[in-house]
């Protein structure tokens, strides 16, 4: 067998990943997990710029997810100062080790919603009354800090004595890609050396994602829309942890959504 035929059927029967997909839609670099990590260590450092960058970043998909989980608009605006000060004050929580920047936010997130739904309940004695909650635009989840940024500061400064400074340089907010008809993402970390991946996907109604093998852990926060994984149907504001060595046969929508993805660019997509 020659070399250029040996080659061929090499590239044949190789199996595609999630990180080959990645980098043939991709026509910009997107931001290594390495400078998440520093915005922490900056933070605690105790220097209120690394803050509001990663506030600017990540407030719009704490509070998207938190009013769907507590289903109070009120609540999760508190909720998500209330997650960002725990970050302010206790950034040595966070262990690289451990998983991605954007995953530890999300978890504490979740942690923190729960915790209020559970106060509630003993309060009331009863499952707490939905309110209803405005619908959040999915193109619109990273971007420039909300007005409630100043509330924080102020919380802090009258903590600390020292005014705080916003990042002058804000934030540049990812592209939406196109990575197959109705299947759209953006990449808001990656770490190459751990083969990992932080994005928000958006899947159009009726649309569905490839089919997979989980390489590594894959974490999943619905923040709007439903969608089905196999015979389960998430509604906005549930999590989703598959192990390595399972898949994923079929995860489709029918109203459209929007998560935040944490997984492995190895995934094999079948």
């Amino acid at each position: 067998m020659g070399h250029e035929e040996q080659g061929g059927r090499q590239r044949r029967d190789r199996r595609l990943t999630l990180g080959d997909l990645l980098s043939s839609k991709s026509p910009t670099p997107s931001t290594p997990e390495r400078e998440w990590i520093a915005l922490v260590q900056a933070i605690a450092k105790r220097d209120p710029r690394a803050l509001h960058a990663l506030y600017s970043r990540m407030h719009q998909m704490v509070f998207t997810f938190m009013a769907k989980v507590t289903k109070s608009r009120e609540t999760a605006e508190q909720l998500t100062l209330k997650v960002f000060h725990e970050i302010w004050r206790r950034p040595s929580v966070f262990n690289p080790v451990g998983g991605s920047v954007i995953g530890w936010i999300m978890n504490l997130a979740r942690s923190r919603a729960i915790d209020r739904l559970w106060i509630e309940r003993r309060r009331r004695g009863v499952e707490p009354a939905p309110a209803p909650v405005e619908p959040t635009n999915s193109g619109d989840l990273t971007g420039a800090a909300a007005p409630h940024w100043d509330r924080l500061a102020k919380r802090i400064a009258e903590e600390t004595g020292r005014e705080v400074l916003s990042d002058p340089a804000g934030v540049v907010a990812p592209e939406w890609e196109d990575a197959a008809p109705g299947l759209a993402y953006k990449i808001l970390a990656r770490d190459l050396e751990n083969e990992r991946v932080s994005m928000l996907v958006r899947l159009a109604p009726g649309a569905a994602y490839p089919p997979h093998i989980h390489v590594g852990v894959e974490e999943l926060y619905l923040l709007d829309g439903e969608l089905f994984i196999e015979d389960r149907k998430l509604y906005p504001g549930a999590y989703n942890r598959a192990e390595a060595g399972t898949g994923d046969q079929r995860v489709w929508s029918e109203t459209g959504c929007t998560c935040v993805l944490l997984t492995s660019t190895g995934d094999v997509l079948r």
